[in-house]
């Protein structure tokens, strides 16, 4: 491979990373992730636990599970997210490590599921 098919390469990478990065730019989708590190939970709840409307967590969960950052289950009507058994999600989930660190260190406790 030469160095200019390594750098296309990493390019696209780069930019995959980007967007599961841009993702995070949003607070409510940091909420949503710290949450669903703890349990997987339907929708309803997430909205309830982050205060928005169920229409409004229901587009930051769709974009998380288009990134595949979450994944679903359904059972029944409802449908529940999780973090992804996934490359992305395994990435995510160390980011989360070093989140809830910093949260400990301002001396800052989620609330328990």
């Amino acid at each position: 491979m030469s160095s200019k098919e390594l750098s296309s390469a990493m390019k696209q990478l780069a930019e995959e990373k980007a967007e599961i990065y841009r993702i995070f730019s949003n607070a409510k989708r940091v909420l949503i992730f710290w949450l669903l590190n703890e349990e997987e939970m339907p929708v309803y709840k997430i909205a309830e636990s982050i205060d928005s409307s169920i229409q409004n967590t229901s587009q930051h969960l769709r974009l998380m599970k288009a990134n595949r950052i979450l994944e679903t289950r359904r059972n029944g009507k409802e449908v529940f997210y999780r973090i992804a058994d996934s490359e992305v999600g395994e990435f995510c989930k160390t980011i989360h490590k070093v989140d809830l660190s910093d949260l400990k260190k301002a001396g800052i406790n989620l609330p328990p599921p």
